[in-house]
């Protein structure tokens, strides 16, 4: 049985996962229709990349670990 905090993690992970495969998805799109368009590619996008990166790495699961 998981805490309600564990809980919370979890969800918030999943809906990460979601986001990162949507954000991989825009940007290899991006790529595949002009590679050097990347280049100048919208700074909110890698943001929220980076950003969406760096909490999944926060909530890991342990057995990832």
């Amino acid at each position: 049985m998981l805490t309600p905090k564990a809980e919370h993690e979890m969800e918030e992970r999943f809906k990460l996962e979601r986001r990162a495969v949507q954000l991989l998805d825009i940007i290899s799109a991006e790529f595949e229709s002009d590679p050097m368009s990347v280049q100048s590619f919208d700074l909110r996008i890698v943001e929220e990349a980076l950003s969406v990166l760096k909490r999944l790495k926060r909530l890991r699961p342990s057995w990832e670990l």
